[in-house]
């Protein structure tokens, strides 16, 4: 679980899942699908979904013949589950989206009327004589 979870939870580690599951395999085409990454953000994701296992591509595929191969990016088994389970959480989020709302308001408006209750209830500091 410590070794997953600080993968998962990286901002662009499902996004890539995703574009290569629908078929962007080619580091440009990914760097223009995913708008607002950069350069190094997305190779240390590409590197980081290879190295546990999610990615195949140029570190873990065939070695490179020359430098005009194309480098393209494949899930694997455990990233095509991944990229399922991660369908799954999506549907689940979409589909609970209005229960979670209305907790938030529930939540929010506990908040300020907490808060409101305490600030009554604080006593004024008293002001000294000049």
């Amino acid at each position: 679980m410590q070794q997953v979870l600080p993968v998962l939870s990286g901002r662009w580690t499902l996004a890539v899942v995703e574009a290569v599951a629908a078929g962007r395999t080619r580091f440009n085409d990914l760097h223009r699908h995913l708008e607002g990454i950069n350069h190094k953000v997305l190779i240390e994701t590409l590197r980081r979904l290879q190295r546990d296992g999610y990615l195949r591509g140029p570190l873990t595929g065939p070695p490179r013949r020359t430098s005009r191969d194309i480098v393209e990016y494949r899930l694997t088994e455990l990233g095509v589950r991944l990229h399922e389970m991660a369908g799954e959480i999506q549907r689940w989020s979409e589909r609970h989206a209005g229960l979670i709302e209305q907790a938030q308001h529930r939540f929010d408006a506990g908040a300020v009327v907490n808060a409101l209750s305490a600030a009554q209830h604080r006593p004024v500091p008293e002001m000294e004589a000049p």
